[in-house]
């Protein structure tokens, strides 16, 4: 494995060394990595312990900062951004959630480029306190899924990892990395969403079809591998498996959830109608009332909490950072 200017390999992960490798070509593209990829980084800790907690240390996003705005920079492939370019030059619409396309960086000699695009986090984190915000986040994520269907457009990975949101106006001062749901120093808690407006996006588009013909694929693609049809070689509908997205811990979606899951993916309702039942449920439920999802986010909250309390233990400093 190459090394840097100073024959620092070991302390940075296997997916970083591309980052490193690259930095002075990024750079002079008017992006910055962080300091740990430069061609002349020395790690600042002089022990395992210290560097637990130092800036450099790993586990940290790729976040970069072209003129002092946080931006995301994703190697991706041609057609991936065929698909984000594709998107972007339809007619405008409050319809369309599709992430912003900031800026393009070629890779020489190569099939990938670099995407740039806004600093973003889950949609989901910080964690719905309402149900009139699961509701409103879910008929904006389901609107920009009727969108790109509309325009014959399939994801093919419409899941939760791939729905975020800007926290812009949530968290203006921006949040601690380990602890999304906490300012940067740890001390107090984000604003309820409830009142804001909130802008949500979908994500990676690496295996969108454009005009599936006749509306059919065959490979097996996204992060649920629980779908019904990959149960078998068959070719599917890749519109229908956009719609399989599994709605839990709140009674009030159980319907939706239901029909949109159907074990036969013709009997499963098309994005407009999903649209349709969860603008009417929006309609029903204005505000409130107050919910409280143990999702993952209760149990990252635990984690923090359990972090915090052993802490002043060197051997545990590292845990969660």
């Amino acid at each position: 494995m190459p090394t840097n200017r100073h024959g620092i390999t070991r302390n940075l992960l296997t997916p970083e060394v591309f980052w490193r490798d690259h930095y002075d070509y990024i750079l002079e593209h008017g992006y910055e990595l962080r300091p740990r990829y430069r061609p002349d980084w020395v790690p600042s800790w002089k022990s395992w312990w210290s560097g637990c907690r130092a800036e450099d240390r790993p586990f940290l996003p790729n976040n970069l900062n072209p003129d002092n705005a946080r931006v995301v920079l994703k190697r991706a492939h041609l057609a991936e951004l065929n698909i984000l370019r594709h998107l972007h030059s339809l007619p405008p619409s409050p319809r369309n959630h599709t992430v912003p396309l900031l800026d393009v960086v070629p890779l020489e000699n190569s099939k990938e480029v670099l995407i740039v695009m806004p600093f973003l986090r889950r949609f989901h984190q910080p964690s719905f306190d309402r149900l009139d915000e699961v509701i409103y986040a879910l008929v904006e994520i389901m609107r920009g899924i009727a969108f790109m269907h509309s325009h014959k457009i399939a994801h093919r990975d419409a899941c939760l990892g791939n729905f975020v949101m800007d926290s812009t106006q949530l968290i203006p001062t921006g949040f601690h990395f380990s602890a999304p749901y906490l300012t940067p120093d740890m001390k107090r808690d984000i604003k309820p969403r409830f009142a804001l407006n909130i802008q949500y996006y979908i994500i990676d588009f690496e295996t969108s079809l454009i005009r599936p013909g006749p509306g059919r694929a065959l490979d097996h693609v996204g992060q649920d591998k629980t779908v019904p049809e990959f149960k078998s070689k068959d070719p599917y509908d890749p519109f229908k498996l956009d719609i399989y997205q599994r709605y839990v811990g709140l009674e009030v979606l159980a319907p939706i959830a239901e029909a949109m899951t159907r074990e036969t993916p013709a009997e499963r309702p098309t994005a407009d109608q999903v649209l349709l039942s969860l603008e009417v449920l929006a309609k029903s439920h204005p505000t409130g009332p107050w919910i409280h999802l143990k999702d993952a986010e209760y149990w990252a909250k635990k984690k923090v909490q359990l972090r915090n309390k052993i802490r002043q233990y060197p051997f545990f400093s590292c845990w969660g950072t």
